[in-house]
């Protein structure tokens, strides 16, 4: 493929290979522009003097393209070429752009810069214009460094500069020029901005204001401003905060007041009802035995139905003794005295008095769940 530069007014075509060879450098997928001098991603370039590695781990190790991306890089180069021929500048500064996230090149930068000179992107052209001139003059290409450092130094005039001063004490802060974020560090430093309305953005964090404004950039011009960030915010007093502890358990709510009484009721019926319910069933496979020992004519289904109703009665014996032996546990419970009570004070003789019964009192049956598990809180005066 051919690669066209314009020196002295004179076109003539210097031949350069789009391809590995020409596409040797990698560049990393997303890596922005670095500032004039810098090369992103470049590797060759970063080698001449002065030259910044925007990734340093990027350049050190880079993907390798694949056969197919170079292949596809050299069709795209020579759309954008064909683009540039008819003067189609947007069409082919994003034919450009793609293939710069694949593989990138001396000549690649220097048609970037091309596309964006056409369009008025002064800056934007400088930069590619300096990457190109970097990159050529590692590998020696002397006619393309030649060509490139002739349209920096005719770009170089038609730069403009913006100096913004800001509050010494000013922390945390934001600038922006054009919606484009803009390093602190340039913060007092000439930053070059191509010509014409550029608006300006600040904020910091210790200032209450925001400030906004649009300058006119004029071609040459230094364009000086001061952010007018209003008045300074107070400063925070922290407090040293003690280390967290872990919340007690939720206290379970009231429950159902239970009287010690009513549970021996209750565990006093179901024994009743057991033993009631064992008798019938011990009378129901007596009838049952008796007359399966000797069986009448036709009375087979008679004896089935006494056979499954003493199972029934049985069943019901046994669930309602399980209840009732529950019931009984509970009540002792209750009424158990306690295991450790408190001493009463000694009187002036040096004897301690017996303590009082305590008499049992309501108890409360209360679910709760904590930070460690849940169960059922007995509560109530025993």
């Amino acid at each position: 493929m051919e690669h066209r530069i314009t020196i002295g007014g004179v076109v003539f075509f210097a031949v350069v290979g789009v391809g590995p060879a020409a596409f040797a450098e990698p560049y990393p997928e997303g890596a922005d522009r670095g500032p004039p001098g810098a090369v992103a991603g470049d590797t060759a370039a970063a080698a001449a003097p002065g030259a910044v590695a925007g990734d340093t781990a990027a350049a050190a190790a880079p993907r390798q393209p694949s056969a197919a991306e170079l292949a596809s890089a050299r069709h795209l180069f020579a759309l954008g070429l064909a683009a540039e021929d008819q003067g189609r500048w947007a069409e082919a500064l994003e034919t450009y752009e793609r293939i710069r996230k694949i593989v990138v090149s001396p000549a690649l930068w220097y048609h970037l810069g091309v596309c964006h000179e056409a369009l008025g992107h002064v800056v934007e052209a400088l930069n590619a214009f300096e990457l190109a001139m970097s990159g050529a003059t590692a590998r020696k290409e002397l006619a393309l460094a030649s060509e490139s450092r002739s349209r920096i130094e005719k770009l170089r005039t038609k730069t403009s500069q913006i100096v913004l001063q800001l509050p010494e004490d000013a922390t945390g802060v934001r600038v922006a020029i054009d919606g484009e974020p803009i390093h602190p560090a340039l913060v007092g430093a000439a930053i070059l901005v191509s010509p014409g309305a550029r608006r300006i953005a600040v904020r910091a964090e210790n200032y209450a204001e925001r400030f906004e404004a649009t300058v006119q950039a004029e071609t040459g011009a230094v364009v000086e401003l001061r952010a007018e960030l209003g008045r300074k915010r107070p400063l925070a007093v922290l407090r040293p905060s003690a280390p967290a502890r872990p919340a007690p358990p939720r206290a379970p709510a009231p429950g159902l007041s239970i009287p010690p009484v009513a549970v021996v009721g209750a565990a006093a019926a179901l024994g009743a009802a057991a033993v009631l319910t064992g008798v019938m069933a011990y009378d129901v496979r007596h009838t049952f035995l008796k007359k399966n020992a000797s069986p009448a004519p036709g009375s087979l289904g008679e004896r089935q139905a006494l056979r499954d109703r003493g199972q029934a009665l049985a069943i019901t014996s046994t669930v309602l003794t399980g209840a009732a032996l529950v019931a009984g546990g509970f009540a002792t419970y209750l009424f158990w005295p306690s295991a450790s009570p408190r001493a009463a004070p000694r009187d002036a003789a040096g004897r301690r008095p017996s303590p009082a019964p305590r008499a049992p009192g309501p108890t409360a049956l209360s679910p709760w769940v904590g930070v460690t598990g849940a169960g059922v809180a007995v509560q109530g005066v025993l």
